[in-house]
């Protein structure tokens, strides 16, 4: 009687393990505000490591890609590349354990030469040790185009990789393979750069196009969904929702909805987060949230579906104190 009571409270306890698991992970606390100090980073890019429940910053200002724990402190988090670029979106491909970075020349695009174009980069790191594992130059693969600026990026499900450059008006692709190609060209007709970009799981990209004027407003804009079996057929998404002025920074939720930023400073629209939903594949969408914010220029979304923004100073580069601020509709 003794050992059958043993074991019952043996199997008893270990039934109890993943419940205890589970609270302990929804004990986990988000704070509403992450303030950085003491690093003048000026990230572009954010990304929610939930493997580590830290945030990845990227860098304007060519310094290493930059972890931070949800108390604020923070150390340099990718190590070993040959020379430093500028960096601005992030992706964590899981499946692959493997951080994909951005990167260009930010020094020859600001040095208002019109001899130096800069260059395109896409950075692979193991997603555990920060260490580089690739570095693969997309420019040369465009050497027509007027200058160039690696945005964005995003993994399909077989581990494609998908890069928008703003400034060449492309999208490149790197296979498994680290094949580097031109996936899509912007024959939309919209005069406007391929910005922020999203996988989504039934089989297409959707894209935001934005251009930006002297005076820092978005005076082009779309969202184009490009489908990976016939990148040529892409279209435009109908949107005309008023609140809708185009993306920076965009993600595609566990529900398929897009949330994106718009950091159109001085017009009417302004800084805003806004979610856009669709009924019909992406053949048109609706704003369904908006939400006035600081200048950010993209989100991040954690497991729990809270959606988290870097607060960007664009009067000073070289700040050295940033926010993470949790942004609800």
């Amino acid at each position: 009687m003794k050992k059958t009571l043993i074991q019952i409270a043996m199997l008893t306890a270990i039934s109890t393990l993943p419940s205890l698991a589970k609270d302990k992970s929804q004990a986990l606390v988000f704070p509403q505000n992450i303030k950085i100090e003491n690093i003048a980073l000026n990230p572009e890019g954010i990304e929610y490591n939930k493997n580590n429940h830290s945030f990845l910053l990227s860098s304007l200002n060519a310094l290493p890609i930059l972890q931070v724990n949800l108390d604020g402190s923070h150390k340099a988090f990718t190590s070993g590349e040959k020379f430093p670029l500028s960096t601005a979106g992030l992706h964590i491909d899981y499946k692959h354990n493997k951080l994909l970075v951005a990167g260009f020349n930010g020094m020859e695009l600001m040095d208002k030469d019109p001899k130096t174009k800069g260059t395109s980069h896409l950075r692979i790191y193991n997603l555990t040790t920060g260490i580089i594992e690739k570095d693969i130059d997309l420019s040369s693969l465009a050497p027509k185009a007027s200058a160039y600026f690696a945005n964005d990026l995003t993994v399909d499900n077989e581990g494609n990789i998908y890069i928008s450059d703003w400034y060449a008006n492309l999208i490149y692709k790197v296979d498994t393979q680290g094949k580097a190609s031109i996936f899509w060209e912007n024959t939309s007709g919209i005069m406007a750069g391929p910005n922020g970009l999203d996988f989504h799981p039934d089989g297409y990209l959707l894209v935001s196009l934005i251009k930006v004027n002297d005076k820092g407003i978005y005076n082009k804009h779309g969202l184009i969904k490009i489908p990976l079996n016939n990148p040529k057929s892409a279209t435009v998404v109908k949107i005309t929702s008023p609140q809708f002025f185009g993306f920076d920074g965009m993600v595609i939720d566990t529900k398929g909805n897009v949330t994106g930023i718009t950091n159109n400073q001085t017009s009417a629209g302004g800084n805003m987060l806004i979610e856009l939903t669709s009924t019909n594949a992406w053949k048109s969408a609706q704003v369904t949230q908006a939400k006035a914010i600081k200048s950010s220029t993209t989100l991040a979304q954690t497991p729990n579906n809270k959606n988290y923004v870097i607060n960007q100073d664009f009067k000073d580069n070289f700040a050295k104190t940033w926010t993470i601020q949790n942004i609800a509709f």
